[in-house]
């Protein structure tokens, strides 16, 4: 068996991957204000080379991100082939995903006029059909990815502050687990495109209709209580948490790194905020990496503030 790359030189390696116009450059400028050595657009057959530099000066690249274009199927090989070789039970090295959605894309790829890299061999391809034509690309790679980060969004201020949030979670692991992240939002704003399970919890009381819960969120204790103290609530969490046990250990036994649930409900302020934050809190810390983030409970704040006749 051949040996496997040797890492334990580098304590946090994170592979940048995804959709060209999704914000990988970005991202890994973020990377590198929060002290990471970074590179751009290194050729992926060049990896194991760099991996053989880097350890006559170890401490140079104790952190080190490292922006990778997958614009081929030989490519795309070329990367499983490479992580294949990277030792299993470390923690040291992650991939993230950036991700962005298709009218997203089109809008970034005309506001810039930059020819999409996928209409390089194939001229004839429109925009459209590049981006598609790369989703499909590149969706084995991300399934395989530790973090997913929809792009679609955030501004660049929004992006640096995901990275920074993820940066803990990579340094401090030691032992790799599955991570399990639940995702808050509005149906009214749009379905996230990333999710891997999604639940429509709008079949639960609405406290949008009491005043004095109204101005409220899911994460204050009076709409918690209104929430999850409901009959159909309590039947509903404990059936899905039974699902949940049942599926995450199959997931992760299968090399599953990451599973993005959303939870949503009309606005994004109460109901999804408040069941996904206490589903959040039923999950097996010791066993997954859980984490939890409610998407539009802050633009929902906001719609409020608008006077009525604005």
């Amino acid at each position: 068996m051949e040996p496997r790359e040797d890492v334990s030189h580098i304590r946090s390696l994170v592979l940048l991957v995804g959709l060209s116009g999704a914000g990988k450059s970005t991202a890994n400028r973020a990377f590198s204000d929060e002290g990471y050595f970074s590179i751009d657009n290194l050729p992926i057959a060049l990896l194991p080379n760099f991996l053989a530099l880097s350890r006559s000066a170890p401490e140079r690249f104790e952190k080190t991100s490292v922006l990778l274009d997958i614009v081929s199927e030989q490519q795309r090989e070329q990367f499983f082939s490479f992580i294949e070789d990277l030792p299993i039970d470390s923690q040291s090295w992650q991939v993230l995903f950036l991700d962005a959605s298709v009218d997203e894309l089109l809008k970034r790829y005309s506001e810039t006029r930059r020819p999409h890299p996928a209409t390089w061999p194939e001229p004839s391809r429109t925009v459209q059909e590049a981006i598609t034509w790369e989703r499909e690309l590149l969706q084995p790679v991300k399934e395989r990815a530790n973090i997913v980060i929809d792009s679609s969004r955030l501004t660049p201020h929004d992006m640096r502050r995901e990275i920074r949030k993820h940066i803990s979670s990579f340094e401090a692991q030691t032992t790799r687990k599955m991570r399990v992240h639940f995702q808050s939002f509005g149906f009214k704003y749009g379905a996230p495109t990333d999710c891997d399970l999604l639940i429509d919890v709008r079949f639960l009381p609405n406290p949008h209709f009491h005043d004095e819960l109204r101005p409220k969120t899911g994460l204050e204790e009076e709409v918690k209580k209104f929430v999850l103290d409901s009959a159909e609530a309590k039947e509903f969490i404990e059936k899905y948490i039974e699902l949940l046990n049942f599926l995450l250990p199959h997931y992760s036994h299968e090399g599953k790194a990451y599973l993005n649930i959303g939870v949503g409900c009309t606005g994004g302020k109460h109901r999804s905020v408040a069941v996904a934050q206490h589903l959040s809190s039923l999950i097996s810390k010791e066993e997954f990496l859980v984490s939890v983030s409610h998407r539009d409970r802050e633009k929902a704040l906001k719609q409020d503030e608008k006077p009525v006749n604005a």
